[in-house]
């Protein structure tokens, strides 16, 4: 069933438009007064690897990122739409053309935030405020609300990489099971993504 939400989620989303292991360093033992006795010898612990994350470009969207080993996901030309393993989170970030005349960045995520509710729910958005992404300055907004009959909150994110082209999206977790969901877990998933974005040359000014 969760998993069905989840790909209800992203169908819906494209008609319009974690915590990590801690490893521990090594205690120190307290050591005695100085004597002739050799102070024994700390053997390092050995850290697991990791499986690596995936590169993803999208030439058409104008950008590239990398995915946690643990998200599923499928692309097109222009956009990437991710979810966990739970059907607990969706994430969906595009790419197009824009001209610059005729939206705001603000203006331009806030219609995009009404239409994705519009077709299975609602949000309440937060002031916007900046972010950086690749260097670049950009726009965010915090949601809260419900989408098909669930409590969500999330976050939306807007950027124009170049007067030509925007990037924009959002991810979303539901909260019907546990209300710190996004918090602890699927806003930390959506920032380390959106922190690995680079844009490519040909949409740069």
């Amino acid at each position: 069933m969760k998993k069905v939400i989840s790909q209800l989620w992203i169908s819906m989303i494209l008609l319009s438009a974690c915590s990590a292991a801690k490893i521990q360093p090594p205690t120190a033992t307290p050591t005695s007064p100085p004597t002739n006795t050799p102070e024994p010898t700390i053997t390092p612990t050995s850290i697991p690897p990791t499986p690596a994350s995936r590169f993803i470009e999208l030439k058409s969207g104008g950008f590239s990122l990398a995915i946690q080993p643990d998200l599923d996901f499928d692309t097109d030309d222009y956009s990437v739409n991710i979810s966990d393993k739970q059907g607990k989170l969706v994430i969906s970030l595009n790419g197009k053309p824009y001209i610059e005349s005729s939206y705001t960045l603000e203006s331009f995520l806030g219609k995009y935030v009404v239409e994705i509710g519009s077709r299975g729910g609602s949000f309440i958005q937060s002031a916007p405020y900046e972010i950086i992404i690749d260097g670049m300055s950009g726009l965010a907004v915090d949601l809260t609300g419900n989408f098909l009959n669930d409590p969500v909150a999330g976050k939306a994110i807007i950027i124009s990489p170049g007067k030509n082209f925007v990037i924009f999206g959002l991810g979303i977790s539901n909260l019907a099971t546990d209300e710190n969901d996004w918090i602890e877990s699927g806003s930390v998933i959506f920032d380390v993504l959106i922190e690995s974005i680079e844009f490519n040359a040909e949409v740069k000014d």
